[in-house]
């Protein structure tokens, strides 16, 4: 039978929606994120202009309120926002006179390296205790996994995270105090700290880098592992009782085949907090860094609201929730890939 366009779409739609949706969905945000920062109290570029200690003239006045994007009406700023937005222009940080986007861009691969080593290794340990939990009939060990699954949610990462430095450093003295990644200037090739270094050869500073990593690392696979294992466990024991798996049993298919349906099955819950976990730490990342002294895309953030960095501010928001956005297109994508029923459409095709 001949394939026609529409045949096609209709076999590719899961994914080109949610494609064509993004940008929709970040031009959306952007513009709320225009106006959230003008509601703001006060008048920022007064708080801008007198933490310059310079003379306030109107001529000065008036440069940095053209330079933080607040000259003209509010409709004349947002075409101009617009026009940069389009172009990839979020403008100048009024402390550092870099644009903007270079800025987050060279902080945001280190705080993205360091949340994905944690968030990784907490899913990694969600699937070890989930094939435990089923591979394995003891009720004593299942009731185990079971009791470390109840703590989700019950610690934040941060009080863990503190334990672990006055556990480790502080008490026992195993581990180094955490004052950053390394003694010396890390390389720069990607922006991603252990991927430059060993790109570069620094073999000695990746150690010191994966050393520091291992208490924050540690802090974020601890916390977050009992609610991936929670929803992995609940997956589980519905999938063990579906008609697919019993017939699977009944039918004599191999062990492992039996045991990658059931995890098929069961993962799309998990993937989706994973990835609520990703946005919640790409936006809060500031608390693990200045714990551990390591620079990133929280404490720029920070300083921008401390110093009223309009133009900082208002491109931290839009680049962050961008990389969120990103990351749950990626969540749906995976999601829609292991489970064809959640795939737009369907409905229609199965008719």
């Amino acid at each position: 039978m001949r394939t026609t366009i529409r045949d096609r779409y209709r076999a590719n739609r899961w994914w080109i929606l949610r494609l064509v949706r993004l940008p929709v969905d970040i031009f959306v945000f952007a513009t709320i994120a225009f106006f959230l920062i003008r509601l703001l109290p006060g008048d920022p570029v007064a708080v801008a202009v007198a933490s310059r200690n310079e003379a306030v003239t109107p001529e000065t006045v008036a440069a940095v309120r053209a330079q933080m994007g607040l000259d003209g009406s509010i409709w004349e700023q947002l075409l101009h926002f617009w026009g940069g937005l389009f172009r990839g222009n979020l403008g100048d940080s009024l402390q550092t006179s870099i644009p903007v986007v270079t800025e987050v861009f060279s902080r945001l691969p280190s705080t993205l390296e360091l949340i994905l080593l944690g968030l990784l290794g907490a899913f990694v340990a969600c699937l070890v205790l989930g094939f435990v939990y089923v591979r394995f009939a003891n009720p004593l060990l299942r009731r185990a996994v079971r009791f470390y699954s109840s703590f989700a949610t019950t610690v934040p990462v941060f009080v863990v995270a503190i334990f672990l430095i006055v556990l480790f450093y502080v008490v026992l003295a195993w581990l180094p105090a955490p004052l950053g990644r390394a003694a010396g200037t890390l390389p720069v090739v990607t922006g991603f700290p252990i991927l430059d270094e060993i790109i570069t050869g620094s073999w000695s500073m990746l150690g010191e880098t994966l050393v520091a990593y291992i208490m924050p690392v540690a802090a974020m696979v601890i916390t977050y592992t009992p609610n991936l294992l929670t929803q992995l466990i609940g997956g589980l024991d519905r999938e063990l009782e579906q008609t697919t798996t019993r017939f699977q049993v009944a039918a004599g298919a191999p062990r492992r085949w039996i045991f990658v349906s059931l995890f098929r099955r069961s993962l799309p819950s998990v993937i989706v907090v994973f990835g609520l976990f990703f946005g919640s730490l790409i936006g809060g990342a500031v608390t693990i860094e200045s714990l551990f002294g390591f620079g990133g895309i929280g404490q720029l953030g920070v300083r921008s609201v401390q110093t009223v960095d309009f133009p900082a501010l208002q491109g931290f928001l839009i680049i962050v929730v961008t990389v969120c956005l990103i990351a749950m297109l990626v969540v749906d994508l995976i999601n829609m890939a292991l489970d064809p029923r959640r795939r737009p459409g369907i409905e229609e095709a199965s008719r």
